[in-house]
């Protein structure tokens, strides 16, 4: 069964680390990193010292904590068409994919 919903959104980018936070999915297929920075802005997160991610955008969808990053990717960002999305449960990661699609879309 599937049920219309409609949501009040408010997203907040900050720049703290998002612990506890896990992978729960991705942005869709041939997201760019142009894209991201249309919706989001810039990342907070430059490369990691463990090589595992280049960059990271870390924020806040209705409080809920949200990652998107480029775990483990082998091209430079911008040619990345790879992207992750990390929270605190599936939920955040679907309200995230929702929401990009809707902005993206404006």
């Amino acid at each position: 069964m599937k049920i219309k919903l409609e949501l009040e959104i408010n997203v907040v980018m900050d720049i703290f680390l998002p612990i506890g936070t896990s992978f729960y999915g991705y942005l869709p297929d041939g997201t760019t990193y142009d894209d991201i920075i249309k919706v989001f802005g810039q990342p907070q997160f430059g490369k990691f010292p463990d090589g595992k991610m280049q960059v990271e955008w870390v924020g806040r969808i209705n409080g809920l904590v949200f990652t998107i990053y480029d775990y483990k990717s082998r091209v430079f960002p911008q040619d990345n068409k790879d992207w992750h999305v990390g929270g605190e449960s599936k939920f955040t990661a679907e309200l995230i994919k929702a929401y990009f699609q809707a902005r993206l879309s404006e």
